[in-house]
C-alpha cells in the first residue's frame, strides 16, 4: 500500500534545529526548531545567505564560530562528505536589541544531499545549542 507522505510537514516538525541550504549557502527552509533556536521569524531567515542571516559578533573578533561554519560548509561542498563542528561559540544577535549579541555554543553537522552524478544539490545543516553544557563543564573544571 503506497501512501503519500508530506515530507515538508515532516521536515518542519523535526526535533532540533535543521536547515536546508543551497550550494551557494542560501537558506531554503528551516524546521520550526531552527527558527526557535535562532530566536528569529522564519521569514527573516529563508532566502538569505546563512552568514548574512547570522552575522559575526562585531564586538568579539575572537569569536571563531562564523569562521568554523564557513570552513565546514566549504569542506562539504569541496568533498561531498559530511562535516561536523565540535562545540563552538557562535553568538546570535538578539532580535529585540539589534546590534546586541547573546553568547551561544553549538555543535553542528553539515550533510550533503547529492544528485545521481555526485554533485551537492543541498546541504542539511543541523545545529544543537549546547551553551548550558559548555558553561556547566567550565564551572566544574574551574
Amino acid at each position: 500500500m503506497t501512501q503519500d507522505i508530506d515530507y515538508r510537514a515532516a521536515f518542519k516538525s523535526m526535533p532540533g534545529a535543521v536547515a536546508l541550504l543551497s550550494p551557494d549557502l542560501v537558506i531554503l527552509d528551516v524546521s520550526d526548531g531552527y527558527a526557535d533556536a535562532a530566536g528569529r521569524d522564519v521569514d527573516e531567515i529563508i532566502g538569505r545567505h546563512i552568514i548574512d542571516a547570522f552575522p559575526d559578533n562585531p564586538r568579539d573578533p575572537a569569536d571563531t564560530g562564523p569562521r568554523d561554519l564557513r570552513a565546514s560548509l566549504a569542506a562539504v561542498l569541496a568533498n561531498g562528505m559530511p562535516d561536523f563542528i565540535d562545540p563552538t561559540r557562535y553568538d546570535v544577535e538578539d532580535p529585540g536589541r539589534p546590534g546586541e549579541f547573546e553568547e551561544r555554543y553549538w555543535t553542528v553537522a553539515n550533510v550533503p544531499v547529492q544528485d545521481t552524478d555526485g554533485h551537492v544539490t543541498m546541504i542539511v545543516h543541523m545545529a544543537q545549542e549546547v551553551t548550558n553544557l559548555v558553561h556547566t563543564a567550565r564551572s566544574t573544571n574551574a
